[in-house]
């Protein structure tokens, strides 16, 4: 299954990849997301490449029918990947949740905006299990997309410092 959105912010693409290629930034919008058990596992960053790993606790925010619970935990691991070449603004993050059958990737593109700067994302979640697969992405995607609007609102307070 895919999906696109874009996250707008308020400050110049310059700005928001400084951001977005910064370690405390990640750390620190984890947890204020209410995640738990934040752990860096992986941290590189060149002049030109930024790449991190990070495995979190995270509760699902959107109602899981009876048939999916034996697939997709109320509360998840996860470990995500977000890599950016710096210049291009260009990224990709993965998504690996522990114990399940989902993968989640999304290709990311920074740009500026009138004032501003958007980060335009196109996403790719995919299950193999025959017949129930679909339904499994589609509760994945809901779940992604019922956290945008507060994984944006942390971001853009978390940008005010940068």
């Amino acid at each position: 299954m895919k999906f696109e959105n874009k996250h707008s912010f308020n400050k110049p693409s310059d700005v928001v990849i400084r951001m977005f290629s910064d370690r405390a930034y990640f750390e620190r919008k984890y947890k204020e997301l209410g995640f738990t058990a934040i752990e860096v596992l992986e941290h590189e960053k060149s002049d030109s490449k930024f790449r991190i790993k990070v495995c979190y606790t995270a509760k699902n925010t959107v109602a899981i029918p009876d048939f999916a619970k034996k697939f997709i935990p109320a509360t998840a691991v996860i470990t995500q990947t977000d890599s950016w070449d710096i210049a291009r603004k260009t990224g990709r993050l993965d998504v690996e949740i522990k114990n399940t059958p989902v993968k989640v990737a999304c290709d990311m593109t920074l740009k500026d905006e009138g004032k501003g700067s958007a980060n335009y994302l196109k996403w790719t979640v995919t299950c193999g299990i025959p017949l129930i697969g679909g339904k499994l992405e589609k509760l994945t995607v809901d779940d992604i997309m019922s956290k945008a609007d507060n994984d944006v609102a942390t971001t853009q307070r978390i940008l005010a410092d940068y």
